[in-house]
């Protein structure tokens, strides 16, 4: 069985096909009919692996780490850790701040 749309109908559909998980034609089909039970996107399912997704972006391009003087392995500073505290004093103890605010 085939059938014709235009163009804003096709988009619409393969859009809606793509929302649905890559869902086929077919199983749409069905599923309208009630010949099929299609199991939703749960949206609290969808944040978290959003949220995830952001989160791991975000370590990616800010994680603050230095390499161990030991065995040169990577330690990762976590915030209010007391690496990160060590970091903020030997900061403040040497004077470092905005280059604009040193006349840089």
């Amino acid at each position: 069985m085939s059938c014709r749309l235009g163009k804003d109908t096709h988009d619409l559909l393969k859009q809606r096909l793509e929302d649905l998980g890559g869902l086929s034609f077919a199983d749409f089909v069905k599923d309208s009919l009630g010949l099929l039970q299609l199991k939703m996107p749960d949206i609290e399912e969808i944040k978290e692996t959003a949220s995830g997704e952001g989160y791991n972006q975000a370590m990616e391009e800010y994680q603050i780490w230095y390499y161990c003087a030991v065995c040169q392995k990577r330690i990762d500073v976590e915030p209010n850790s007391d690496s990160h505290k060590a970091i903020i004093g030997y900061m403040e103890e040497h004077g470092w701040g905005h280059a604009s605010c040193h006349g840089d």
